[in-house]
């Protein structure tokens, strides 16, 4: 198993308090930021049935705005800030997923959702991991709450890939505990691919029925009061 750090980074003149971890912090009202790729984007959903935009529609009751910044083909590099230094065979960072583009609106929560891209182009765990955590921080350095969200099989992972998947995995939970929501073991078949009800015919994305299981997944979280509270 991989050993995770707590990766700081400064939050610059004007940041806000950073997180205490030791109490849920309220995130309603205000807005909310999603980073991910393509079904944090919605692919594979019918219009208006992505988990991100079913969540919207929830959490718009107590004043949120959730801001989408999903990009299909997505990985972790490329929310890195812009002027993080990674190996140059690595992609660099894109406009509309730079955490430090999406702080500027001062989220109350950001959710992170690269779900298997990196292992799929050959990024190794402790790579995931290691961005994942500087993400993580950075966001919480400005006085974001983070959740992360699991892998989520596909049916072209190979038994390697699916083993790293994992392995970042069991990392995230053990570094964000009640805030990191697994829905891997929930979307999987015994083959390992996507259970049926939930994949698209690509094999790769999630039928509405897939997105619905993601969104009730993250309501239960947000709901549930142990990682945020959406109220006072």
């Amino acid at each position: 198993m991989l050993a995770v750090g707590l990766l700081g980074c400064g939050g610059g003149s004007g940041a806000s308090a950073p997180v205490d971890p030791s109490r849920p912090q309220t995130v309603a009202p205000g807005t909310w930021v999603v980073l991910g790729s393509s079904t944090a984007a919605g692919v594979g959903a019918s219009p208006g049935q992505g988990w991100v935009a079913l969540l919207a529609a929830q959490v718009a009751t107590v004043g949120v705005l959730i801001e989408n910044r999903g990009v299909s083909g997505a990985t972790t590099y490329q929310a890195l800030p812009a002027t993080q230094t990674r190996p140059s065979i690595r992609p660099a960072t894109t406009q509309n997923l730079d955490i430090d583009a999406a702080l500027l609106t001062s989220p109350r929560l950001v959710i992170f959702a690269f779900p298997n891209n990196d292992a799929l182009s050959g990024y190794t765990a402790a790579e995931t991991v290691a961005n994942l955590g500087l993400l993580r921080e950075r966001a919480r350095s400005r006085g974001a709450t983070v959740i992360l969200l699991s892998s989520q099989p596909r049916n072209d992972a190979s038994a390697a890939q699916r083993a790293v998947m994992s392995e970042v995995d069991q990392a995230m939970r053990l570094l964000a505990g009640a805030c990191f929501v697994d829905v891997a073991a929930a979307l999987t078949a015994p083959s390992g691919g996507i259970a049926s009800p939930f994949a698209t015919s690509d094999g790769v994305h999630l039928s509405d029925a897939g997105h619905r299981l993601i969104v009730d997944a993250v309501s239960a979280r947000l709901y549930g009061g142990q990682c945020v509270k959406l109220s006072g």
